[in-house]
C-alpha cells in the first residue's frame, strides 16, 4: 500500500527533501490507500497514471496498479490520472472504434469523498501529495 518502501528508500529522507523544498503535505497514507484500493478493485478497466517525486523525477505513463506505483507515496509530489478509456473494438460494444468512455464524474466524486486535493484539465486529473501546487507538464486550461 502507500507506505510500502522499496529497499534502500527511507521515508525520513523523503520527508527531509520535501521540507527542504518548502513543500507541505496535502495527502496522507490513509487517503492514498483509499485511492489505490479503488483502482485496484476496478475489474473492467484501470486508468493510466504518472507521478512526480519530491526529488523532481517525473515518471512515464503506466497502467499497472499493483507493483509499479511510486512507493512510498510519502514521496509523491503529484499523481496524474488519465480520465478517458478507449471504448472501441471490443466484442458486443456498440460504440464506434474512435469513441471513448469519460470517467471524469466518477473519479471527481471519488476524490471528493476521499478528501484529496485535485484539479482536472482536459483528460487528466492531477492529485497533489504536496502543496504548493505544481502545474509542471499539466494541460493548459
Amino acid at each position: 500500500m502507500a507506505d510500502a518502501c522499496p529497499e534502500g528508500v527511507k521515508e525520513r529522507d523523503v520527508r527531509a527533501v520535501a521540507a527542504s523544498r518548502g513543500l507541505v503535505g496535502a495527502a496522507n497514507n490513509t487517503k492514498w490507500n483509499e485511492l489505490i484500493s479503488y483502482f485496484r478493485g476496478m475489474s473492467d478497466w484501470r486508468p493510466s497514471y504518472r507521478s512526480k517525486s519530491v526529488e523532481g523525477c517525473v515518471s512515464g505513463w503506466d497502467v499497472e496498479w499493483f507493483y509499479h506505483l511510486p512507493f512510498p507515496f510519502k514521496g509523491v509530489q503529484w499523481l496524474d490520472i488519465g480520465l478517458h478509456q478507449d471504448g472501441g473494438a471490443r466484442p458486443g460494444m456498440l460504440l464506434p472504434r474512435s469513441a471513448y468512455i469519460d470517467h471524469t464524474d466518477r473519479f471527481v466524486s471519488l476524490l471528493r469523498q476521499i478528501g484529496l486535493e485535485f484539479e482536472v484539465r482536459k483528460d487528466v486529473m492531477r492529485i497533489w501529495g504536496y502543496l504548493p501546487k505544481c502545474y509542471e507538464d499539466f494541460p493548459p486550461t
